[in-house]
This record gives C-alpha cells, sequence and structure tokens, in this order.
C-alpha cells in the first residue's frame, strides 16, 4: 500500500521528516564486473532497501544490481552498488520504526537514485560497455520503468 493511502503513516512519516535533517548521501561499495566482449541486449534491475533507526541517527542502505544480458541469455556484465543515505536525527525527537521504514522506501530512495545512475552510467563507460541511462523512477517503484543504451539505438 503507497503511502499516500495510510494518512496516519503519511503524518507520523511528515513528523519524522520534520525533526531530521538528510546530510550525507554516499557509495559505501562499488563493484564492476566484464565477463563477456559481447555486447548486452538487456539489463536486469534490482535493488534492496534496509534502514536504521536510532536517537540521534537514521539511516537508509540501498543495494543495486544491474546484470547485463546479451542476446543468447549470458551476462556481459555485472554492476553493484551500496549507498546510504544518513539523516541527523534532532535533540529529543524518538523516531517512529514504521516511519523510518517508510521514509527509506519514498524519500531516501529518491535521494540515492541520481548516485546510482551516475555510477551505472560511468562504470559501463569504464568497463568500454555502451552507456545505461536509467530511466525515470515512479513512486513507489524500486527499478526505473525503462533502462536505454542511447550508444546502441545509433
Amino acid at each position: 500500500m503507497a503511502l499516500e493511502d495510510e494518512p496516519d503513516l503519511q503524518a507520523r512519516a511528515q513528523a519524522m521528516l520534520d525533526h531530521c535533517e538528510l546530510v550525507n548521501v554516499r557509495v559505501i561499495e562499488f563493484a564492476g564486473k566484464r565477463s563477456s566482449v559481447n555486447e548486452a541486449a538487456s539489463v536486469n534491475m534490482s535493488s534492496e532497501t534496509s534502514y536504521l533507526a536510532e536517537d540521534s541517527y537514521f539511516g537508509n542502505r540501498y543495494e543495486w544490481r544491474a546484470q547485463l544480458i546479451d542476446d543468447d541469455g549470458a551476462e556481459v556484465a555485472e554492476l553493484t552498488a551500496t549507498i546510504v543515505v544518513e539523516y541527523d536525527v534532532f535533540e529529543g525527537f524518538e523516531p517512529d520504526l514504521e516511519a523510518a521504514e517508510a521514509i527509506a522506501d519514498s524519500t531516501g530512495f529518491f535521494a540515492a537514485y541520481p548516485y546510482v545512475r551516475e555510477l551505472f552510467q560511468a562504470g559501463c563507460s569504464r568497463l568500454q560497455l555502451n552507456p545505461l541511462v536509467l530511466g525515470m523512477l515512479l513512486r513507489d517503484a524500486t527499478k526505473p520503468r525503462a533502462v536505454t543504451s542511447p550508444s546502441s539505438q545509433a
């Protein structure tokens, strides 16, 4: 169920955001591996979200994976990235764990997405693959609507 469909949870998430400040978005792990000289024909994207909420700290962790596949279904390359979005919690405010999870699945996810987009595009370039363009990330989605490779569309 979407956050906007749960008014009480939405209000609690907003209260938590009112008592937190985004202080850092950082990459804590990135890897790229090319396993074939073939060009990729498709991409399988996945992501996992987790969070930690305590008296003075709130953080979201996002693990992304892109598996590039050739026309025969064989893996051409794999890119992985782990990104942490960190917030300071204002003194005296006790984080609501359900609201923290909702924020991790929405606000934090959107904060991390541009970093993943840039890492995966640059990673493909460094592996001498056509660049990936991670498309729009729609509300309540865990992966982009489309992944394209403009160089291969010419």
